[in-house]
């Protein structure tokens, strides 16, 4: 039976031959992993899903290096009934003013930070004076302020029979936030926001991508205990349940928590970031070998139980189930490994990653069953007669098969024809998924970045970034006329584009100046020059050859941003023409997600279709057969088509996180098949019945299957319990599928293979001591 694992299951023999030194060298090996544990740090990085080598994301890059981006942006958003009154604007100028001595704070952009029309002397004043004017005085300035061209519908709104709002831009210092800075950095502006305006009747919320990653971040860090401590308790009260004996039980929980430690060791020593994507792969490595840890001890204490000793049991279980465990660690790597055909670094790193730890978990399985077995099972005599009593559990599921393979064989023909019609309407079914993405799915949906940015859409045009990086050829300056022409057309493309509102740029402080009947030209050099570099930096960037034009859209999925982006860059293309020396180019967070999200998920759905090839052909290869490869293909695309069947009639799209949950539980769906081919393999190699091998098996690994479906679901389960969305989904849509592909094997394969009547054996004849007595 090797072939069918191209022989990686004999490292089981190797360390069947040398328990105590493998006992030994996986204590070290497990140690030197914990320490890379502590090195592993989370991440929230939103734009890090996009980047990769596009264009559009290496724009996205230069327009960062250039101007700092809307991802330090913290908007502390402020809105009451009496928040334009004098003690209650007293209050949000102190607050403007505590904020600039936060450590991490760059700078501060607020209705304080405005100034009005230049006097005589060139000098513009302060909107409002060092002392709040009370009475008709400051009736005067309610009105300057509620129609200043710079505050209305930007920085302020008042509209009527509603509670005026204002929001205060806090730039964050990108080094002072890195690593756990962020959190640090949110909290503190959060902190010093409620208690300066505690007792005012105003209330705060907080919006923008510090506060989404902070958020996520501190998701994905209680996802990360989460995880891995429910991960562990429920192997653990499964291995109590079905095994009922210590020494399997332990046996059994120590496969998963290794293979977990160095996984997650690697991980941290290779100093790969901990995101959402990557924090679902120690439930998925804990599963896996758990799965493959109760193959090979049912394997065993079923022989043990048939009077076989303890060296043979192993050595059965490491020939027998070994090769379907490596051939299924095998196929679930590849279909990891398709996710690199993404062009994301993140699901690039995460499919490697995944792929890195399905291997791992099989290795490991392979060392710890065949030597702790050895080491602890003790006398067989003794084993077997404690051993009769505590199958309860484990013979209804038996009872179970055995009825279910007794009604296949009569009704073949009709489940054959059930499956086809069902794989033909799935099918149909699953191809109605449309592409989605929206950038607040991705953090968690309970928080305050999204209660804020929800305020932000109602009473504003919202807070999602749009971006035109307008750049002229050296020996252009930033006040010729032509590069102002340049910005002040970019500004009328933005404002004129739909859905697009509050737009930015330098052109906006030109406009004032001429409304206030100022000389633009005189004032407009001196103006910039007075005010902080922290604003100025916004839409000029330090050498003065480029500038920004910053509007804001409202939360929206990536199929409605992508025809405002679209639309903007051709309005672009008038520009083009009439300043070739200046270029013109959209973007943006909100633009790159629009721009690519398409585009990689159709990439994803690619990759998985690449894997579901590979592995058919590798079933092919390692039972040597491609009628069996091909009766594999049908009970395999089941659960990938009805899963998505489910995720379309609850009106869901294809978001990266469902194909990536397709890729990864379809790699797990195969290992049910592989395990019942070579089981099959095992039968038909001892008698020439179709009806008898087929019986046999489900028989025989039936059990096996449900209880490891059991084992993969309730792993998974934990998922479900994640605060972020696409981690949520990654869970539901991998349950569902692993119970369709219990259903697809136990009921349309062996149906299937009756069905067709010609299935060959495959493999070697099995000797007489490679049978398992039932």
């Amino acid at each position: 039976m090797g072939q069918h694992g191209f022989g990686l299951e004999r490292f089981g023999l190797v360390t069947l031959a040398r328990p105590r030194v493998t006992a030994l060298a996986l204590v070290l090996v497990t140690a030197f992993c914990a320490l890379g544990v502590w090195r592993i740090e989370a991440t929230g990085v939103l734009s890090d899903f996009f980047r990769g080598d596009n264009k559009d994301y290496r724009l996205y890059q230069q327009m960062s290096e250039r101007f700092p981006t809307s991802e330090f942006d913290v908007f502390v958003i402020v809105e009451g009934q009496d928040l334009i009154t004098p003690d209650r604007l007293e209050d949000l100028r102190m607050l403007h003013l505590e904020l600039q001595f936060v450590e991490a704070v760059n700078g501060v952009l607020s209705i304080f930070s405005m100034r009005q029309a230049p006097d005589a002397e060139g000098y513009p004043p302060p909107m409002f004076p060092a002392n709040m004017p009370r009475g008709e005085a400051f009736d005067a300035l309610q009105e300057k302020v509620t129609t200043h061209p710079l505050l209305d519908g930007k920085l302020l709104t008042t509209p009527d029979n509603q509670a005026p709002l204002t929001i205060l831009i806090v730039s964050l210092d990108k080094a002072a936030v890195a690593g756990d800075g962020l959190n640090a950095a949110v909290n503190e502006i959060k902190t010093l926001a409620n208690e300066s305006l505690s007792g005012t009747g105003l209330q705060v919320t907080m919006a923008g991508v510090p506060v989404m990653q902070a958020d996520l971040r501190s998701a994905i860090e209680s996802d990360r205990l989460l995880f891995n401590s429910g991960g562990v308790l429920l192997g653990m009260l499964i291995a109590i349940l079905f095994f009922q004996r210590a020494t399997l039980i332990l046996i059994a929980t120590l496969c998963p928590i290794i293979a977990s430690v160095v996984t997650l060791g690697i991980i941290g020593h290779l100093q790969i970031d901990l995101d959402s994507l990557i924090n679902t792969i120690p439930p998925l490595v804990m599963v896996i070998a758990f799965s493959d840890a109760m193959h090979m001890i049912f394997s065993v204490r079923r022989r043990l139980d048939n009077g076989d000793s303890k060296y043979g049991a192993i050595r059965h279980a490491v020939l027998t189930v070994g090769p379907a465990c490596a051939l299924t660690s095998i196929t679930t790597a590849v279909a990891m490994l398709s996710l690199t055909y993404a062009d994301s670094a993140v699901i690039q790193t995460f499919g490697v990653s995944a792929a890195m730890g399905t291997l791992s978990a099989f290795f490991v399985v392979m060392a710890v069953v065949p030597s702790l077995s050895y080491l602890l099972i003790g006398n067989e005599e003794r084993f077997r007669q404690t051993d009769v009593s505590r199958l309860g559990m484990m013979h209804r599921v038996d009872r179970f098969c055995l009825w279910l393979s007794r009604r296949v064989e009569p009704h073949h023909v009709k489940l054959t024809a059930m499956a086809s019609v069902l794989l033909v309407a799935l099918l149909a079914t699953h191809l109605q998924l449309e592409p989605r993405y929206r950038l607040s799915d991705q953090i968690p949906q309970d928080k305050e970045a999204m209660a804020g940015a929800e305020r932000l859409d109602q009473k504003l045009t919202g807070a999602q970034p749009v971006h035109i990086m307008v750049r002229w050829e050296n020996g252009k300056r930033l006040f010729d006329n032509e590069v102002l022409g340049a910005i002040a057309a970019a500004h009328r493309v933005m404002e004129n584009g739909s859905r697009v509102g509050n737009v930015w740029s330098l052109d906006t402080l030109n406009r004032w100046l001429v409304r206030s009947g100022e000389d633009a030209r005189q004032y407009l050099r001196p103006y910039i020059e007075m005010l902080p570099e922290h604003l100025t930096s916004r839409f000029i960037n330090p050498e003065q050859n480029a500038a920004l034009v910053t509007g804001r859209i409202v939360n929206l999925d990536a199929s409605d941003t992508l025809p405002i982006v679209r639309a903007l860059d051709e309005d672009l293309d008038t520009l083009r023409q009439s300043f070739p020396r200046v270029s013109f180019e959209v973007t943006g967070l909100p633009v790159v997600a629009a721009l690519q999200s398409d585009n990689m998920i159709r990439q994803l759905n690619d990759g998985l279709l690449i894997a579901i090839v590979l592995v058919v052909i590798m079933i092919g290869l390692a039972f040597r057969s491609m009628s069996i490869a091909a009766i594999s293909i049908a009970p395999n695309l089941f659960p990938l088509v009805a899963t998505g069947a489910v995720l379309y009639a609850f009106g869901g799209g294809l978001e990266y996180s469902s194909v990536i949950a397709f890729t990864v539980a379809f790699g797990l769906a195969v290992d049910d098949t592989i395990h019942f081919l070579n089981r099959l393999a095992v039968e038909e190699s001892r008698t020439n019945s179709a009806e008898k091998a087929v019986r046999q098996t489900l028989f025989v690994v039936g059990p096996v299957l449900v209880l490891t479906t059991i084992v993969l679901v309730l792993g998974l389960a934990v998922t479900v319990f994640s605060a972020v969305p696409p981690t949520q989904l990654f869970g539901r849509l991998a349950m569902t599928m692993l119970v369709a592909a219990l259903i697809a094997d136990l009921l349309f394969l062996p149906a299937i293979i009756l069905t067709l009547r010609k299935l060959r054996p495959v493999g070697r004849r099995v000797e007489d001591d490679d049978v398992v007595p039932l």
